[in-house]
């Protein structure tokens, strides 16, 4: 998929899309995302990794770099599923967004081969 199209597909309310990157680029992806989907479609843009599962708000620095907020309000509890507590957040989400979900698939693959 061409990244400028990436936008469309978003726009369309399509509930969840997901995009894999291998790329060591990464971060300049996420800085282009951020930075389109603030100026094109007027929302914000989570980060969210099952590594530290926290959730981040991403923003574009004055300079045009790339920054992460944590969101105060994501608040999992200690015992709580990573994952079917991210799903319940963005779920219960009263507003748009777009939550980028770091190597989700990569992580369910994982946990499938953990059964």
């Amino acid at each position: 998929m061409n990244l400028s199209n990436l936008l469309s597909t978003l726009d369309s309310q399509i509930p969840i899309a997901a995009v894999d990157v291998l790329s060591p680029d990464e971060a300049t992806i996420i800085q282009w995302l951020t930075a389109e989907a603030n100026n094109k479609l007027s929302c914000p843009v989570f980060f969210w990794n099952l590594g530290v599962s926290t959730l981040e708000q991403c923003l574009i620095a004055a300079d045009g770099g790339l920054l992460f907020k944590s969101v105060a309000e994501y608040k999992k509890p200690q015992h709580a599923d990573p994952l079917l507590y991210v799903f319940d957040y963005i779920a219960n989400f009263s507003a748009d967004g777009i939550f980028i979900l770091y190597q989700f698939t990569k992580n369910l693959i994982q946990i499938k081969h953990q059964e």
